[in-house]
């Protein structure tokens, strides 16, 4: 395992050369390499759960605080949260995580995390229209609170997680392959679809917004998309991590050539 991080020290001190690969040549790449584009439907989901969720919390958010003061307080207090998450992680769950439990566990962490989140985002955000009176009686507060505070926490951990967890096992999952799938692999999902995800995010939005006019309505559809993506998530580093540690098996157990021979 120590061997593992000193591969993605070395690849991230490393110059690297700059590839620019079309939309078509990136599909093309990726379609040939199945543990490629296992890495590409991870950092394509992550994105676009992390945009897709944002867009609706940042709209529940304007309406808990109004007031523009309010709301930059509350910004405050997750871009606050962020650091504190993502200073956590890195300190002391990522590396003890990957050493005792392995690449496929730690990986998981990310979505599984974001799923909790996005159940109780998604669930307050439907509850607010004809449970109001029920959150006020049993929880003592409205369920837009609640709304925004999952809100935040998924924002929180999200973006938190993402410069430890998330970076840290997608940078790892690169090491078992060889050199020229490394760089042009790297290019087609860190420079294509990393973007993708997160326009298609956008794209999905605007789109929804055209069929049902605003975020309130069609809230239920991306609720769905949001836990579509990360299903797909969730299954795709399945199947990485069971070729991620055949690859990694193989390279630090390589096939040697029986030397001795029979003595006639």
């Amino acid at each position: 395992t120590n061997n593992i991080f000193h591969q993605v020290t070395d690849s991230i001190n490393s110059p690297k050369k700059k590839f620019k690969m079309s939309l078509r040549e990136t599909f093309s790449y990726l379609a040939k390499s199945r543990y490629l584009l296992n890495i590409a439907l991870v950092v394509l989901s992550y994105n676009l759960v992390m945009n897709l969720v944002e867009v609706l919390w940042k709209g529940e958010l304007k309406q808990l605080y109004p007031n523009p003061n309010d709301f930059n307080i509350h910004m405050s207090y997750v871009s606050s949260a962020m650091g504190i998450v993502g200073t956590f992680l890195s300190l002391f769950i990522v590396g003890r995580s990957i050493t005792k439990f392995g690449w496929t566990f730690t990986t998981l962490i990310t979505p599984i995390s974001l799923l909790v989140a996005s159940i109780g985002f998604f669930g307050f955000l439907y509850a607010k229209n004809f449970a109001y009176d029920f959150s006020y009686a049993v929880l003592g507060t409205s369920p837009l609170y609640f709304v925004c505070i999952f809100g935040s926490a998924h924002n929180a951990f999200c973006r938190g997680a993402k410069y430890s967890v998330f970076d840290t096992t997608k940078e790892i999952a690169f090491i078992p392959l060889d050199l020229e799938s490394k760089i042009k692999g790297k290019a087609a999902i860190d420079g294509v679809v990393s973007r993708l995800g997160k326009s298609g995010g956008s794209i999905i939005h605007q789109g929804l917004l055209l069929v049902f006019a605003n975020l309130a309505t069609s809230s239920p559809y991306i609720g769905v998309i949001v836990l579509i993506a990360i299903f797909i998530w969730v299954l795709a580093v399945k199947a990485l991590g069971k070729e991620f540690d055949a690859l990694h098996e193989q390279s630090e157990n390589p096939p040697q050539e029986n030397e001795s021979r029979q003595v006639i």
